[in-house]
């Protein structure tokens, strides 16, 4: 991933959350692709890790619900219905989705994701080198889906 695109998303993790609109307000389009791509494959990463598919709902609920209620009334305020489905998307369970991807576009569906993300790495415990990891793990597998992954022949050609 690109240096910004990594350090961004280091920091919004790991410091204030708030400064999200000034810290993705910088990202160019192909930024904003490997950041959302960076986001979504950390919050797959660690929704699969926390959760189980067929998980309980209200428990998901009430996960979505403390995570988000630091930010109730902040500019990074989210919707814990679209939370909600976006952890139910990532088990498997796709039927509500689909609204929130019409409602919202990528930057509110990342800063949906971060809030949550941040809870789920806060409750697993990751710091020190599991975060690192943690975010290598998530930038290696994301590098296909942002096309910073292109083979060395292809960027030869």
């Amino acid at each position: 991933m690109g240096s910004q695109v990594d350090e961004s998303l280091r920091a919004l993790l790991e410091g204030d959350l708030q400064q999200y609109p000034e810290r993705t307000a910088v990202l160019d389009e192909q930024g904003w692709n490997a950041f959302g791509e960076l986001v979504g494959s950390a919050f797959h990463r660690a929704v699969g890790q926390r959760f189980l598919p067929g998980q309980d709902r209200a428990e998901i609920a009430k996960f979505v619900e403390e995570a988000g209620k630091p930010y109730v009334g902040t500019p990074v305020e989210i919707d814990s219905a679209s939370g909600e489905a976006l952890v139910h998307s990532v088990l498997g369970d796709t039927s509500t989705v689909a609204d929130v991807l019409e409602r919202f576009d990528e930057p509110d569906l990342a800063r949906i994701e971060l809030v949550l993300l941040r809870r789920l790495i806060s409750d697993a415990g990751l710091t020190g080198d599991a975060f690192e990891k943690f975010l290598e793990d998530s930038g290696s597998d994301a590098r296909p889906w942002s096309g910073e992954d292109k083979p060395a022949a292809d960027a030869a050609s």
